[in-house]
């Protein structure tokens, strides 16, 4: 069995485990559960429980795992029923043609295991695409709150283009050190942005061409190497708006 294989089957029983025997911490306390909503089988256990915004835990992190798998979850796992999770399962309750409600319920659990049974016959068709970006973001988030740095190219500080290098370096992808010279010359332009993508401005400072850039992670927000250093911002603010160039994949 390969190794997406296994982890999809993993994320998939998990899911079900953690739902049945998991207490889930909601607003600051623990849920009460009924135990005659507690059976032996775990698929009339897993048809009787609801996960939902609030929610914490490891019921909570399995749903997030298996919409990580899928594409529709790019953050931490950090088990947190938070607005984020929410919009995820949304996305895949639109998509699946599901009551959009945001409620990870029994219906979003058959179509989770259903999809991400579909999802790994093909894993094996372009498993290093998926790793890459999601390799990406990690190695982009685990750098959040890295000082700026004029000229910085490590941990110890970045600048705007000093970022992308490394995390892009850190994934096996050589990039140019400025942001011109990766718009010019490096990966391949497309319409819109997919995560582990780069979003680039220009106009940022006194700069012909590109002059800055961040990673994008999903919901319409880059990771970036700002003047307060290694953050999270939304591309819906005015200033990225009126400095947008284009989007680059560096896969």
């Amino acid at each position: 069995m390969n190794k997406s294989r296994l982890t999809a089957r993993i994320a998939s029983s998990t899911l079900v485990a953690a739902m049945v025997f998991s207490p889930v911490l909601s607003e600051g306390a623990f849920a009460k559960v009924d135990s005659n909503d507690v059976k032996q089988s775990d698929s009339a256990s897993s048809s009787s429980i609801n996960v939902m915004s609030g929610d914490r835990g490891e019921a909570v992190t399995a749903l997030q795992t298996e919409l990580e798998s899928l594409g529709y979850y790019s953050y931490n796992l950090d088990g947190i029923y938070g607005q984020i999770t929410e919009d995820a399962v949304e996305e895949f309750q639109e998509d699946e043609g599901l009551t959009v409600d945001g409620i990870a319920g029994p219906e979003v659990m058959g179509a989770l295991s259903s999809s991400e049974s579909e999802a790994t016959e093909m894993a094996d068709d372009a498993p290093t695409e998926s790793v890459s970006q999601s390799e990406v973001v990690s190695i982009a988030e685990s750098l959040i709150g890295t000082p700026y740095v004029w000229g910085g190219t490590t941990p110890d500080g970045f600048d705007s283009s000093g970022f992308i290098q490394y995390v892009f370096n850190e994934a096996g992808v050589d990039l140019s050190r400025t942001e011109r010279d990766m718009w010019k010359y490096d990966g391949t332009e497309v319409e819109s942005p997919a995560i582990g993508d780069v979003v680039f401005f220009e106009g940022t400072y006194d700069v012909e061409g590109a002059s800055h850039s961040g990673i994008y992670i999903g919901d319409n927000q880059i990771i970036h190497a700002g003047s307060g250093g290694v953050e999270v911002t939304d591309l819906s603010y005015d200033f990225w708006q009126d400095h947008y160039l284009g989007v680059k994949s560096f896969k």
